[in-house]
């Protein structure tokens, strides 16, 4: 998917929302690393480890897939990612309902909604939750999409909120100020057309 404009029809660089491939990888980790970094008080390996070896995670691993937006250009740089996986939630620190609930094979889990600040309030990570849920369901055959988010991060919470979403539990407070939400999968559809 090629994009020029934002939902509101403001103008912006030229982009592509794809399927990561192998040569976006570098560019993938060096933006989750500055989103990390930036907004989230840096790498935790028990949540991040992932990002360590993508390939491994995202491109090999069945059911998985990681999308990035791409900026056009001679220098092209990647400034948003999203991945989608299967859901396998811990319980603790999850509770156990949550993870019976949605450690099941229908269910995926989504990661990784990423946008670098510069990139910010043009629709990206909009476009790449739709594209992102329509592979989960179409292609990987899943039939819910789940994520949880840390609504401590500026800006998160407000954005899942506006979001076709569905609040499953409010952990606050906890250390990690989680929310936890359920995809209205056909109202997500509808954004992506």
């Amino acid at each position: 998917m090629t994009a020029t404009t934002t939902g509101d029809g403001r103008a912006m660089a030229a982009m592509e929302i794809r399927l990561a491939r192998a040569e976006d990888l570098g560019g993938a980790a060096a933006c989750m690393r500055e989103v990390l970094d930036r907004d989230m008080g840096g790498y935790r390996e028990r949540w991040h480890r992932d990002i360590d070896d993508l390939a491994a995670t995202y491109l090999e691993a069945e059911r998985a897939a990681l999308f990035v937006a791409v900026e056009a250009g001679d220098e092209a740089r990647v400034l948003a990612t999203t991945a989608v996986r299967p859901c396998h939630l811990a319980s603790p620190p999850n509770p156990g309902w949550l993870a019976e609930r949605y450690n099941v094979p229908g269910a995926s889990q989504l990661v990784r909604v990423w946008v670098r600040a510069q990139a910010r309030r043009r629709g990206i990570a909009r476009m790449l939750v739709a594209q992102a849920c329509s592979w989960a369901t179409q292609v990987a055959g899943y039939e819910t999409v789940y994520l949880h988010t840390d609504a401590g991060v500026p800006g998160a919470e407000a954005f899942w909120r506006s979001m076709p979403t569905v609040e499953v539990l409010d952990e606050r407070p906890d250390p990690d100020n989680t929310v936890h939400f359920e995809i209205d999968l056909p109202k997500i559809g509808a954004l992506g057309r």
